[in-house]
């Protein structure tokens, strides 16, 4: 049975790592525009560093049981019927096989994938809590923002603009938040 965990998770990380990238990439992206939101109308009133840490880290943890749960949820469902198309494609039941447990290692992972990824908003958090910069803690997060959308398949200039359009959101993040919190 271990070696068709293995082997389910080998089949998952070949065939489905760009599930995998993208509840990453969402995660993340949730979790450090969070940090943002909740670092600009902090600072603006004058919350104390160690506060603005426990709130966005509280918020996180909302985010990242709310993500885990709903990737759970939708990518079970997905799974299951992709895979019973399949079986009826192939006219024969592929439980035990190879399959199955790719595609039980998929849901599994993407679950925990959008789950933890969310924590990478605690380092625009920690740049600031360590610094006391506000500039440089939001620097953090649309340099962190910009990297993300990097990381999307497709060539160079795809990457690129999607590293640009993920940065356009954590600038609009900002731009409402401090409207906001004057």
């Amino acid at each position: 049975m271990l070696e068709k965990v293995i082997q389910g998770l080998r089949y998952s990380f070949k065939y489905d790592k760009s599930v995998l990238r993208r509840y990453t990439i969402l995660g993340a992206f949730d979790g450090i525009l969070l940090a943002t939101g909740i670092l600009i109308s902090s600072s603006a009133v004058k919350i104390l560093p160690q506060d603005i840490f426990l709130s966005v880290t509280s918020g996180i943890i909302a985010i990242a049981v709310s993500s885990t749960w709903n990737a759970l949820v939708v990518e079970a469902k997905e799974r299951e019927k992709e895979f019973r198309d399949l079986e009826r494609q192939m006219m024969r039941k592929l439980d035990g096989t190879i399959y199955e447990y790719g595609m039980k290692s998929t849901i599994v992972l993407s679950a925990l994938l959008h789950g933890v990824s969310p924590f990478l908003g605690l380092i625009p958090i920690l740049v600031y809590t360590y610094t006391r910069s506000v500039m440089l803690g939001v620097g953090t997060s649309l340099t962190s923002l910009f990297v993300l959308g990097v990381l999307y398949e497709g060539d160079l200039k795809e990457k690129l603009i999607s590293g640009v359009i993920i940065f356009i959101a954590g600038v609009v993040t900002v731009l409402i938040t401090a409207l906001i919190s004057r």
